[in-house]
């Protein structure tokens, strides 16, 4: 199985990778770990956005040592943009089984608000989509496109 990881650090991330382990394990699967640097992070001297490099570089090379600590083979990947159209094109671009990404959980107010990555990478997904709420807890989501 093919897996691409939409990983950025955040604790909900951390649920991400923990399933994401699990399947691949189960699954011998390859895991692509990405983080997508959106266009309005800014840095700072107190360590900045965690999206930003070297920060973004950090977080998908913790979770690459996760994986490969677990003999899964991973790669990383970071891109520039705004993150759902990013990691869409690239589950296209790179025919993946299965996108894996974490939720914050904002509800309905927060999603109007602020949008919700997971909630545009479920519509435009190729492929399923597996997402994990902050609780830990998943849903998958079947491809909505032919």
């Amino acid at each position: 199985m093919k897996i691409l990881l939409a990983y950025d650090g955040f604790p909900y991330s951390d649920h991400a990778l923990e399933r994401t382990t699990e399947l691949a394990s189960a699954e011998g699967g390859s895991v692509t770990v990405m983080s997508v640097v959106p266009p309005d992070a800014r840095g700072s001297k107190s360590g900045g956005h965690v999206g930003i490099r070297p920060h973004a570089h950090e977080d998908v090379a913790r979770a690459h040592e996760s994986l490969a600590a677990q003999g899964i083979e991973s790669e990383m990947r970071i891109e520039h943009g705004e993150p759902s159209v990013e990691i869409l094109r690239v589950a296209e671009e790179g025919g993946y089984e299965l996108i894996v990404v974490g939720s914050r959980g904002l509800g309905r107010l927060g999603r109007l608000m602020l949008g919700s990555v997971s909630r545009d990478v479920v519509a435009g997904s190729p492929c399923p989509v597996m997402v994990v709420a902050k609780d830990g807890s998943e849903r998958l989501e079947p491809a909505t496109q032919a």
